[in-house]
């Protein structure tokens, strides 16, 4: 059996007094994609926050290859090998992707710059025939794939991506979940949270569903119907269940 590269048990966590996470327990093995799934509020964002370092952590723990990060804040688990691709448009809009690259490369020695830049560059091929272009002049999916890039430019071991889909066409979702696969098949441990569900399920190795703050259904996506997903999200049970634990 492979050991989880992340081991997350009993997790609570929140905003504030406010509670979102509400005893979440979830394993990842290194080079999975598993995406996050569930209804509007079951707290999906608010988990790669928190695995990010960025909201309160009130119980449980986070096991990062074997250490405790559950304290850290963002910049040491981005030392750590953890990176994160926030929700929206997260680049610099008047910078050029070259520019935008060259300020995802702050945490790196002036020496490391221009080959993590050129490594990008190697995989984001459409970044490099951009590279003079300012951000906000690109299309809604190449800002993705540039975010995507200013993530991985930190060779990071765990790539968390939130709802990368938000706001671009069908064409440029396919084109980024393209990249995802790619990336992924070259051995990037993806941790996915995405509202489309029938595309999620098409890409990912596995699917998880969080419901109020908790995990309620985790397995492949072959697994499980549309049908079912809806009725999970609805619910929180499967067909014919009675009762599930909230």
């Amino acid at each position: 059996m492979v050991e989880p590269s992340l081991s997350i048990k009993g997790l609570r966590a929140g905003y504030g007094s406010l509670d979102i996470l509400n005893g979440v327990d979830l394993d990842v093995p290194q080079g999975q994609f598993v995406a996050l799934m569930g209804p509007n509020g079951a707290g999906k964002s608010t988990l790669l926050k928190t695995l990010y370092g960025m909201t309160t952590v009130k119980g449980g723990s986070i096991n990062w290859q074997g250490k405790d990060i559950s304290a850290l804040k963002s910049r040491a688990i981005l030392a750590e090998g953890i990176s994160w691709v926030p929700q929206g448009r997260c680049n610099f809009p008047v910078m050029t992707v070259d520019e935008n690259l060259q300020m995802a490369a702050y945490t790196l020695r002036d020496s490391k710059v221009k080959a993590e830049r050129d490594y990008v560059y190697n995989l984001f091929p459409i970044l490099k025939t951009r590279r003079n272009t300012l951000a906000g002049n690109m299309s809604g999916g190449e800002q993705q794939l540039l975010e995507v890039a200013m993530a991985v430019l930190q060779r990071p071991k765990i790539l968390l991506v939130d709802e990368p889909s938000v706001g671009l066409s069908p064409t440029a979702i396919g084109i980024v979940f393209d990249e995802l696969l790619r990336i992924n098949a070259a051995g990037q441990t993806i941790l996915l949270v995405e509202q489309n569900t029938k595309k999620a399920m098409a890409v990912a190795q596995r699917a998880v569903i969080l419901r109020l703050g908790k995990v309620i259904w985790d397995g492949r996506p072959a697994d499980i119907t549309h049908d079912e997903l809806g009725e999970l999200f609805l619910t929180g049970r499967m067909r014919g269940e009675t009762d599930v634990e909230q």
